[in-house]
């Protein structure tokens, strides 16, 4: 029971994390800010810009950023969900809800859709799951 209240807590912080992060902050405090912001829709356009840059601080916040936000999403779907079991199904959700996030991005003001995120957010979704078959394989807790 205590470990299920731990993994349905961690799954509600990771969700509250990500939404946070991608829908609510920042919130725009200009009032001279328009409402348009370009929006990018050719893959790895922005990730090539930013590996280009010589900004280390954009670049990292950007790409690293993206990929760590969705590692606990990745890392928590096969403990609170249980069909959830392979890898391909971990990504596929983190896919749908990083699809989710970017149309509902596309929809705000003072919001960028990017198809990058989508990629990285479902790596980091991947790289999360593999960290728990890690886990898995190292610990002797297997059942929940």
């Amino acid at each position: 029971m205590f470990i299920n209240n731990c993994v349905n807590t961690y799954f509600m912080l990771s969700l509250l994390l990500i939404v946070t992060l991608t829908l609510v902050y920042p919130i725009p405090t200009s009032i001279g800010i328009t409402n348009y912001v370009a929006s990018n829709y050719k893959p790895f356009f922005v990730i090539k810009s930013l590996l280009k840059s010589n900004s280390f601080l954009d670049c990292t916040y950007n790409i690293i950023g993206n990929i760590m936000l969705f590692i606990p999403l990745g890392l928590i779907l096969p403990l609170k969900f249980k069909r959830i079991n392979k890898f391909g199904k971990a990504v596929f959700v983190g896919f749908i809800f990083s699809v989710f996030i970017e149309l509902t991005q596309l929809l705000m003001p003072y919001r960028q859709t990017d198809i990058d995120d989508i990629i990285l957010n479902t790596l980091g979704t991947g790289l999360g799951y593999g960290i728990y078959k890690l886990w898995l394989k190292k610990s002797d807790i297997c059942d929940f």
